[in-house]
Parts: structure tokens; sequence; C-alpha cells
């Protein structure tokens, strides 16, 4: 009996420890449960969505949602009831003609881009929520008002307005324009261009003044992209899409720190890929002109030269609290939205994922507690709030 002892002892302590590294793996996992969502069906106020543009999250726990099309802001409580919506159509103080980017600032105020200006809304006395209107600021120039990257502050209160319409290939991508509160320019973040964006777009040229879309070739599907946002710091998070690597750099390019993985790459599904290659074939084929009146549809395009794996990642963004968030690429027809989370410093953090697929943009509010963010319904269009986090 002795003699059996000691392989005994070794096997159930091989055993204790398997169970443990798999408990250890597991816990880098967190899996936030989805607390309520505004979807058609399931909430009285989902029939009235629109085209859904920004998402922000107040410190009592309500929801603010732009509705680019309906020119209002949704407001939703803690518990995922509607409340009283601010703004409506039209351009006097208080009303929105397409807002989008919404945010909340360090001063606690509820900001809201729209076609010209940035208003600004703060505590309502008697309902507790930001939606007393206060005061407004116009814009730049020729604003990109359709974007719905969500507007950043830094630790200064400064604000940062993305200006990013003139993205092509080969010039810059854009800016983030830096205002003080009181709406006045003060500077300017140059994101330079990259060798993965593509360009602006694709279009077949009728005359000399114009010609015609042509949407979805003006890239390869599964292409990597590039990401940006601009960190609390009042840096720049970037990065081209070919390999898990992003970096943080100040205004004159200058690389400060590195947020990286050594993920294996995520080979495309067969299904996947045939049938984004039968719908770029269908594209390619509706295209009845000479090519040489074609503009902006790349080689790659017309080779229909799909890469066999997804791209490192698929967005970037920089929260409020200093994190990185990388969102990951899944397969289609997977709800799930993976995220890698990294420290202001660059050390990793955990992965967190979500039982829904988040838009990549509107941007949503992220933090290990809890994150709000828009689904879209791939088939209908149809936009979704949803809250992950518990109770």
């Amino acid at each position: 009996m002795p003699q059996h002892r000691v392989p005994l002892a070794a096997a159930l302590l091989a055993t204790l420890v398997a169970i443990a590294t798999a408990r250890g793996q597991a816990s880098d996992t967190l899996r936030l449960p989805l607390r309520w969502e505004v979807a058609e069906g399931l909430h009285p106020t989902a029939d009235s969505l629109g085209k859904l543009s920004g998402v922000a999250l107040d410190s009592a726990g309500n929801v603010y949602v732009s509705d680019f099309s309906d020119a209002r802001i949704w407001v939703f409580g803690p518990d995922g009831r509607s409340l009283r919506a601010i703004g409506r159509k039209g351009k006097g103080p208080g009303e929105f003609e397409a807002p989008t980017g919404i945010a909340i600032g360090p001063d606690g105020k509820l900001y809201v881009r729209d076609l010209e200006h940035v208003s600004l809304f703060s505590v309502d006395p008697e309902t507790k929520r930001l939606a007393r209107y206060e005061t407004r600021f116009r814009g730049p120039l020729m604003s990109d008002w359709t974007s719905q990257r969500t507007t950043r502050f830094d630790r200064a209160g400064h604000l940062f307005y993305p200006q990013f319409a003139v993205m092509t290939k080969d010039g810059p991508s854009g800016w983030y324009y830096q205002y003080t509160t009181a709406g006045e320019l003060r500077d300017s973040l140059r994101v330079s261009s990259f060798p993965t964006a593509s360009v602006h777009t694709a279009y077949v040229r009728l005359d000399a003044r114009g010609g015609r879309m042509l949407s979805g070739l003006n890239r390869v599907p599964f292409a990597p992209w590039p990401t940006w946002d601009v960190t609390p710091r009042g840096t720049l998070l970037i990065g081209d899409g070919t390999s898990y690597l992003l970096t943080e750099t100040d205004a004159s390019g200058r690389v400060l720190r590195e947020f990286r993985r050594s993920v294996a790459p995520e080979r495309i599904p067969a299904a996947e890929r045939r049938d984004s290659l039968a719908a770029l074939s269908a594209r390619l084929d509706s295209i009845t002109v000479p090519w040489s009146q074609v503009v902006g549809v790349p080689p790659e395009v017309r080779a229909k030269q799909l890469p066999e794996h997804y791209p490192a990642y698929i967005a970037a963004y920089a929260a409020e609290d200093g994190r990185v968030w990388v969102r990951r690429w899944v397969s289609r027809g997977d709800r799930r939205t993976v995220f890698d989370v990294f420290e202001a410093d660059g050390r990793f953090v955990r992965v967190v994922e979500l039982s829904r697929n988040l838009a990549v943009q509107p941007a949503p509010v992220l933090g290990l507690r809890e994150i709000v963010g828009i689904s879209i319904d791939a088939e209908t269009g149809a936009h979704t709030v949803v809250r992950f986090g518990s109770r």
C-alpha cells in the first residue's frame, strides 16, 4: 500500500493544479450580463428610434442617445424606462438639425454636436437630468457633421471635435480640433494618413462635373482598416490594423507607449468568405461602363483578392478612465462582441465579452462595470440601445 501513496498524491495535486489553472484562465474573461435593451417588440420607445448616432451615460445612470434622423436626444433611466426626450427639429437654442457625437464632459454637462454648433445641457433642477439648455458655440467651418465618432475631452477639460471627412489614402486622415468649453478654438491634433486606408470613395466618372458612386468597391472585404481615437491625456491612439499593435503618440508623432498582444489570427469561415466574394462579384458585374471611367477601385478589388484571415482588430477606443479597449473580430452570425482591455500604461487587463454585436460606430460607453452601446440589425437596419452590467 505505501508504494501507491506518492503517485496518488501526485495525481491529486496535478488535478488540483489543472482546476486552478482552468479557473485562472476563465477569470481573464469578464462576461457582462445584458441589463436591458430598447428593442422592437420589447420596449415601447423602440419603434420611434431612427438612426442613432451617439450614446452617453451620466453619473446617475441615465442613458442619453442622439437620434440623427429624428433630431432629438432620447433619455432612458437606469432601469431602461423611457424618460422625456431632449430637443426637437429646428435651428433655435436647444433644437437640433442632425445631432451626433454626444458626450458628457468633465464638468458634468452634456455636449451635443450638430450641423454647425455644439450645444451644452446642464442638470435640470426638477428632473435631475441633463436636459436644461445652457448655451452653444459654433464648431469648425465645413464640419464633419455626419461623423459618429464620440466627442472626447482631455483632463484639462478641453473638447476634441473630430474632423475626418477628408480621409483619403494619400492625404491626411483628418484632425481633432481642440476647443475650450467656452467654444474657443485652441489647437488641433492631426491624424496622418495610413497605407491601409482606402480612397474616400469609388465612383464612375460620367462627365467633368461628377459621377455615380460605387458603394463598397473602394476596399476589399476583410481588408485591414486603420483605427484611431484621442485619449484623456490629449494624445492619439492609432493603429493600421495589419498586426496587433497600437501606439500612443503625442502631437509631434513621438511614440509614447504601445498596446499589443500575441493573438493567433482567426481564419475567415469558408461560408462567410464565399458569400462576401459573391457580393463583391455582383457589384463588379453591375459596372457597365469602360474601366477607364472608373475611379477609386483598387487592384485587389478588381482581382477579388480577399484575405484568408480576419484583421488583427476592428476598432480601438480610449475610455474616459484612460484604459484602452481593442475590439476584436468575430465570425459572422456570432452575436458576441469581444474586447481586449489595457491599462493606460499598456498592461493587458482582461477580455470583456458581451452577448450582443455592438455597432463599431457610434462608439459605446465602456467600463469594466457597465457598457452602453448601439446594436444594428444587419437585415432590417433597426437600431437597438443595449446596456450591460450588474444591477
